[in-house]
């Protein structure tokens, strides 16, 4: 998995950020969400740069070392690269009645759920110093935060708007934590600490 550094995943994790935000904004959320190849294309941009965000966080093993604790940041990128799979098949099918294309749909909130769990594990592994080892967590709490939001403000601009701004905010720190440290192994013990 070290294809890429962890600085160039959380730079392609800050570029993906703000893209849900726009996707909303233009398509809406949920019962008011319009399918397009371009939705698809947000969508794919914004899920790509939370996955190398995640990914960042294990090369890091930010997570922990313990087998356990591997296998749920896995988890998350295997959650990850299914719901851009979905991506992929809006990007050139949008709304098509195909069962792949709704199970797939339906991986999106599964990922972003567990991303609750992946913040907490992250969080108790305590290998994040300071304010960093929060930004998960934070995270994680987007998918909650815009399902409460939006049932709270029954799909509205003011709902929509709430919810890109804090995922805008979240995955840009998430790509901040990875991108703004020096992770190198000279430096790694002020800025990571090691079992």
């Amino acid at each position: 998995m070290k294809l890429l550094n962890t600085r160039v995943l959380g730079i392609i994790g800050i570029i993906g950020a703000p893209w849900i935000f726009i996707d909303f904004i233009n398509n809406g959320l949920y019962d008011h969400f319009i399918a397009t190849s371009v939705s698809g294309v947000r969508n794919f941009v914004f899920m790509t740069g939370w996955l190398c965000s995640v990914m960042g966080l294990y090369q890091l093993n930010a997570m922990g070392t313990k087998r356990w604790q591997k296998v749920v940041m896995l988890v998350q990128i295997l959650l990850l690269l299914l719901g851009d799979c979905w991506n992929i098949f809006e990007m050139f099918a949008p709304d098509s009645p195909s069962p792949i294309y709704y199970a797939l749909n339906f991986l999106w909130p599964i990922a972003g759920l567990f991303m609750v769990v992946t913040g907490i594990v992250i969080l108790l592994a305590k290998k994040l110093r300071g304010w960093k080892r929060y930004i998960p967590l934070l995270a994680g709490l987007w998918f909650p935060e815009m399902l409460l939001v939006y049932y709270a403000f029954q799909n509205s601009m003011f709902a929509l708007v709430i919810s890109g701004i804090y995922s805008t905010i979240v995955f840009s720190l998430l790509g901040f934590v990875l991108a703004a440290g020096d992770y190198s192994p000279v430096h790694k013990n002020r800025l990571y600490k090691i079992e």
